[in-house]
Parts: C-alpha cells; structure tokens; sequence
C-alpha cells in the first residue's frame, strides 16, 4: 500500500515542432487520474519509442494542492527528417538504395517516406503515409502506393512489372492486442521470351488482383524503446478476395527479450511464412518467398532457397530463427552506439510447380556482429556476416552498410 496520488498538472516543455496535443495522445496518464509509476514510465518510453525525440526527460514533484502532484515533461527535439541511402556487397554484384523520410510531419508523428531500390535485375520504388491517429479516432491510417520492375529478359527470359496501392489502419482492441487490418490493388503484367522456362511461359499475361490482409498484434514487452524483458507476437495473413491464382500468405512472428545482467541484452525471434494457391495454381512470380535480408545475414538478398536453372526463383515456405546479444562494457560510455552478435539460422524451399528442381532445401547459416550508431551525418550501420552452412547455389554476402543523413 502506498499514498494514492492524483495527477494535477502535466507541463509539457521544449516543444516547439511537435504538437502538444500528439504527446498528451502517448500519455497513459492524464490530469485527474489517479498516478501511476508504471503507466507513467511507460508513456516516457512510448515518446522515446517515436524516434522523433533527441531525449524525453520527466520530473515529478508534490503538487501545492493536497494528495495530488505535479509532472513536467521535457522534451528536446532533434531533426526527423532523414535521406538514407543503403548499399550491399557481395560474392556477386551489389545492391543501392536510396530514400527521404520525415518521421514528424506538421509536428503531428505523421511519417511520409519515399524510397528507391536498385538491384543488378529490379527496381522498386515505394510512397507510404502513416497518420498515428487520424480523425482523432485513436486509429493510425496507413497508404502507400508501390511499383516494382523485375526484368531478367536478356538471362532468364521473362519481365515482371507489379503496380500496387493499399489503405489500412491499426488499434488497439483489448490490451496489448493490436489488430491492423487493411485493403490493397494490385495490377500485373509477366511478359517472356523463348528462353523462359515452361514455367514462366504458363503464367504469361496480365493481373489484376484485390486483396484483404490483417496482422494480430500482442505485445508483452516492458517498454517499445529499447525493450529488455517479455515477448511481441504477430501473426499475418493476406486473403485473396478477387484474384486469378487465389494465393494465400500466412506468416507469424515471435520476438523475446531477456536482460541477463547490466548492458547484457539477449533477444531471441522465428519468422515463419507460407504462399500457397487455394486453387491449386501456381504460386505468381511475384508473390514467390525470399527471405529478408535482416532475417538470414550474410546471403544476398532474393540469392537464396531454390533455383531453376540459374534463376533464383524463390519458395512457398520460409522459416528463420535469429538470436543476438548485446556486448557489454564496449561503447558503454556511448549512449548512441550498439554493438551486437547475432546468429542466423534460415531456409527457403517448395517450388509448387515442380519437384525436381527443390533440391536446396537446406538449412543456412551465419554469424557476425552488427554495430550501429548515430554520427552528426546521420544513423549508420555496418555489418560483418561469415556463413557456417548453406547450399551451393546460394549468394553469400559479407558486408552490408547503411549511412542515413538529417535535414
């Protein structure tokens, strides 16, 4: 039993971009409620968790008036705009990426982000607008607007071009259970040549699908900021609802966090995803699986799993499990860096349109270490990946840097 305090006043302070009406939004105690210590560090770390905050300092004190107190919040804002680009390096070629992103638009947390991918055979650029809390519903809005050209006419014999648009949104429906449901469009065309396999050959011609897709969301960790204990839970589906192959996606998530000691951090996550056609068709080029790049280190992006000639086509099954651990007593004094180990374990496999060629199925491998930290140029991550297993048709690569810059 403790003395029961109500909260007074909350003084938000060093504010001059961001609303104050977005941060009293984060806050899970409000003037006139009874205070509570842990719902009150939570909200702190909420705000953290933004990316948008250079630091979010709160100080309570005993109000004047009786049996009540007083909370100023103090905030020190950063730039939130950022240009990123990204590059990759492997046994086989390179990859770029370059993007702009404004996490605090109109000083309401609202994210506009634009990006462009350039690999040796694909291009991909993405829109995405995010509003955490549109029409004052307490529900984000969430749109993008995508375009992706694959083109492998002059080694493999076919070119894809996929056109895609989506509206969604994301709550909370019980505590600690977020449901993200949303709609997307999509338009596609697969042109080949007489090099094409007979695969890509059947699945010539145009597109157009309408698609229904939701996430479950529970979410056990003791703070979104720099989580040290509990667990994140996501379960994913999309549903065709208008579609020529009728192909459904089903993936789940599981990330836990444990502190071992001071600085010592061991967080532990699968990743699992399934494509498979409800009217027993081929799975779509597009729609094939590849694992990502964060999930299965040291292999190059879309370079793992089955291959049917000298294509990379991708599967029906991906399943990866991570681990990493933070180093402690490196960089202790450097609040803004991170050192990290990690091992990755991963497969990719089923090519349902024929059995013969699924001969990678194969547990891959690697460990390394990941260091990340923000520099007066920007965030910047270097990575350092050495495969233990994996198949001989796969691409290793070794080293992936990320340097973002602010404005």
């Amino acid at each position: 039993e403790t003395k029961k305090l109500y909260v007074n006043k909350i003084n938000i302070l060093g504010n001059n971009i961001t609303s104050e009406e977005f941060i009293r939004n984060q806050l899970l105690v409000d003037e006139g409620d009874p205070f509570n210590q842990l719902l009150h560090n939570k909200s702190i770390n909420t705000l953290k968790s933004k990316g948008i905050f250079g630091s979010v300092v709160s100080k309570v004190y005993d109000s004047e008036e009786t049996a009540k107190t007083d909370i100023d919040i103090i905030i020190e804002e950063k730039a939130t705009g950022e240009i990123s680009a990204a590059a990759g390096f492997g046994t086989d070629g390179s990859s770029l990426s370059f993007g702009i992103k404004e996490n605090n638009f109109n000083g309401k947390g609202i994210v506009l982000e634009t990006n462009l991918s350039i690999s040796q055979d694909a291009v991909r650029g993405l829109v995405n607008y995010s509003h955490p809390n549109f029409a004052y519903s307490e529900r984000a809005l969430n749109t993008s607007l995508e375009s992706t050209v694959t083109d492998k006419l002059s080694t493999y014999g076919y070119k894809s071009t996929l056109n895609r648009a989506s509206l969604g949104t994301r709550y909370e429906q019980f505590d600690n259970l977020f449901f993200s449901p949303s709609f997307s469009i999509s338009d596609e065309s697969l042109e080949t040549t007489s090099s094409a396999s007979s695969a890509y050959k059947k699945q010539e011609g145009s597109y157009f699908d309408t698609l229904f897709s939701y996430g479950l969301t529970y979410d056990l960790r003791n703070s979104p900021y720099q989580p040290t204990d509990g667990f994140v839970s996501r379960w994913y589906q999309e549903i065709p609802v208008t579609s020529d192959d009728s192909t459904i996606i089903n993936g789940y998530t599981f990330t836990t966090y444990k502190e071992l000691s001071d600085d010592l951090i061991i967080s532990s996550g699968i990743y699992a995803r399934a494509a498979n056609s409800l009217s027993n068709d081929d799975v779509r080029v597009s729609k094939r699986l590849f694992a990502p790049q964060s999930r299965l280190r040291g292999f190059e992006t879309g370079k793992v799993g089955p291959k049917d000639g000298s294509d990379h086509v991708g599967g029906n099954y991906i399943t990866t499990f991570n681990t990493s651990s933070t180093v402690p007593y490196i960089f202790q004094t450097m609040e803004n860096t991170d050192l990290k180990v990690f091992l990755d374990v991963g497969n990719v496999w089923g090519v349902d349109y024929s059995s013969s060629i699924d001969d990678s199925n194969k547990i891959r491998s690697s460990s390394g270490i990941a260091l990340e930290f923000f520099t007066p140029i920007g965030p910047m991550s270097f990575s350092y990946a050495e495969t233990i297993t994996k198949a001989d048709t796969d691409v290793t690569e070794s080293f992936r840097f990320q340097l973002g810059t602010t404005f």
